[in-house]
């Protein structure tokens, strides 16, 4: 978020925040998709779930709308999100190795009535780069790594993004 909120006062463009969260099937496993905001689940078209994983896959859906809701409240306060009716909306992600949250908060943008979505990282894998491209968004991206694994730490060690500290992000850029 730091990243987007300094572009944005560099640029002189509106900044603000829409709230995603993976959907996981277990702690230890990769994201199966994502859900942002109040728009359906972005999910992967891959994951075919049997019927013994529906049950599983409708609590991690609830328990993923749950965690955005409650981090709407500590970004937003609640608030409706700045309009994007007829313009660029750029998704701001620190690494993207799993597609599924930026393609939510892009789908997000688009039902807010933003004109065009990029979606703009430091750092991507080739499958999420190309998952992207493949529903007609553009990205920016300078560092695409071939592998998951990657580099174990592409941007950083992001440990330290703790709520709060995101939280205090937004209220400095508001007041700025």
């Amino acid at each position: 978020m730091e990243i987007a909120a300094n572009a944005a006062k560099a640029m002189g463009a509106q900044f603000d925040v829409l709230v995603a969260a993976f959907i996981k099937l277990g702690s230890n496993l990769a994201p199966i998709g994502a859900i942002a905001e109040s728009v359906p689940s972005e999910m992967d078209p891959d994951f075919q779930p049997s019927g013994a994983l529906l049950d599983k896959l409708a609590t991690a859906i609830d328990e993923s709308r749950a965690r955005v809701s409650q981090d709407l409240i500590l970004y937003r306060t609640q608030r409706p999100v700045k309009t994007l009716a007829g313009k660029v909306a750029v998704i701001v992600d620190g690494q993207v190795v799993y597609p599924w949250k930026v393609l939510a908060a892009a789908k997000a943008a688009e039902q807010l009535g933003a004109k065009q979505v990029v979606i703009a990282t430091p750092v991507a894998t080739q499958t999420a780069a190309d998952r992207i491209r493949a529903r007609s968004y553009e990205v920016v991206c300078p560092s695409v790594v071939v592998e998951t694994a990657g580099h174990p730490a592409p941007y950083g060690d992001m440990t330290g993004e703790t709520p709060e500290r995101l939280r205090s992000i937004m209220i400095a850029h508001q007041a700025a």
